[in-house]
């Protein structure tokens, strides 16, 4: 690919992120906030698997009863002990990539689709600054997600999820602790 071909890629990528991100803007309920975060992103970039892990722990109850609600979310949240998580994900400070081998992922998948991806991105999620699980982009093309690819886009989409949850979170959830 010629750079003005890359450059035209990269600049349509971003505005594929800066469009979810505009449309959770919009949302005014944590059900809908996540519906529309993994619509969205299955829609704009073709990603044929996208869920939720959260953190089974007090300070994730209420947002776990919340998305449970939801028929679109029902199935799509996968929640997990902490120590679990952070034997899978131990550096929970950015998006990072995997492909190949994901056994040691299965843990994080839903699973009906674990023996079907090939590649990951998993974007850890937070409120005010606490962990709550991550979002989970999977794809059956071990080409989809590789080591060394640029993250920061994802990683400025979980910041503004995460700033947007913050907010929607009724006020005792958000009186988390670290």
């Amino acid at each position: 690919m010629s750079d003005p071909e890359i450059l035209k890629t990269n600049d349509e990528i971003a505005r594929k992120f800066s469009r979810i991100e505009s449309d959770l803007l919009l949302r005014h309920e944590v059900g809908e906030l996540f519906e529309r975060l993994l619509w969205g992103s299955e829609e704009a970039f073709g990603v044929p698997f996208v869920w939720l892990s959260l953190l089974r722990k007090p300070e994730t109850e209420t947002l776990r009863k919340l998305l449970a609600k939801s028929d679109i979310l029902r199935d799509r949240i996968n929640v997990i002990a902490p120590a679990l998580f952070f034997e899978i994900v131990p550096d929970c400070t950015h998006p990072f990539l995997v492909s190949g081998d994901l056994r040691p992922f299965f843990r994080l998948m839903p699973p009906d689709v674990k023996y079907f991806l090939r590649s990951l991105a998993i974007a850890p999620l937070a409120c005010r600054g606490v962990l709550i699980g991550s979002l989970n982009h999977g794809d059956a093309s071990p080409d989809r997600y590789r080591s060394g690819m640029d993250t920061a886009l994802l990683d400025h989409l979980v910041g503004t999820v995460s700033e947007r949850l913050t907010l929607l979170l009724p006020p005792a959830e958000r009186e988390t602790k670290p």
